[in-house]
């Protein structure tokens, strides 16, 4: 298995964006689409993805929101590659980009109960925060952030 970065016009991030999708569709029904603008990719992402025998398994991205900040989005592993700590270590080496590129903090947004999303980010130390922009009311969704000291 190999990683490679790469950004969001990648077909095989587009695939695995799709199957993601899909899943939360299933899992929580129309009520979904009113995060699709936010979702859009109308700004470049950084990507990276996670590759065996050349076919995509993972990925996981970043966009940024600020001249310091970036928000990490798009975090997703097939099925059969889970409990693994796949997503950990994408976001990782994600995050070892931003440091280099002296971004200060990183920021999430998920559903309140995605709690396999919750409990990724708290095993990396992001911290629950309030909630901003179009999220500020929505009780569906968790914010949570992370500072680079």
């Amino acid at each position: 298995m190999r990683t490679i970065l790469t950004n969001e016009k990648d077909d095989r991030f587009l695939k695995l964006v799709e199957e993601l999708d899909r899943g939360y569709y299933e899992r929580i029904g129309d009520e979904l689409s009113k995060y699709d603008d936010y979702n859009e990719f109308k700004s470049p992402h950084v990507v990276i993805l996670l590759l065996n025998n050349d076919n995509p398994i993972a990925c996981a991205s970043y966009r940024v929101c600020r001249k310091d900040s970036v928000e990490f989005k798009r975090v997703y592993v097939k099925k059969e590659y889970r409990k693994q700590g796949i997503a950990f270590k994408l976001i990782k080496q994600l995050e070892q980009d931003v440091i280099g590129k002296n971004f200060k903090n990183s920021f999430i947004v998920t559903g309140k109960q995605n709690f396999a999303a919750i409990k990724l980010y708290g095993k990396l130390n992001y911290k629950t925060i309030p909630k901003f922009g179009q999220f500020k009311d929505d009780e569906s969704v968790i914010c949570m952030k992370k500072e680079y000291g």
